[in-house]
């Protein structure tokens, strides 16, 4: 089974053979979906295509996160590369044919993600 690091390890890896071009460059953080999907399916992991508002929430997630490159990630769908016994995921943004920015999900990250899915909304505090 991967770990948590190995997670990271993956995203790295897949993102690591590209060449260092200028930062717009979309082949920089991109590589071919069959790398990062083959691998996860290796493992008798899941391969989950997310939600519209799964999709855009992350985008949000993604942007302001100190641990991803400054600006939205590319492409225009999602996915949730999950391995059994591991709390954590690596979401994939996808382009075309091209997983892009992986970003690693942790447990609390993905409960708000399937809340977003669900549709179900948790205000806490006290409010204005």
């Amino acid at each position: 089974m991967l770990s948590r690091a190995s997670l990271v390890m993956l995203g790295a890896l897949t993102i690591a053979p590209q060449p260092a071009l200028s930062a717009d460059d979309m082949a920089r953080w991109c590589v071919d979906v069959s790398v990062p999907r083959d691998e996860i399916v290796a493992h008798n992991g899941k391969w989950i295509e997310l939600t519209p508002d799964q999709w855009q929430f992350l985008r949000g997630v993604y942007a302001m996160n100190p641990q991803t490159p400054p600006g939205l990630p590319y492409g225009d769908k999602a996915v949730l590369a999950r391995i059994n016994d591991n709390t954590a995921g690596m979401v994939f943004f996808i382009d075309g044919d091209k997983a892009c920015t992986p970003m690693l999900a942790p447990p609390e990250l993905l409960t708000l993600m399937q809340e977003v899915a669900s549709g179900s909304i948790n205000h806490q505090g006290a409010g204005l």
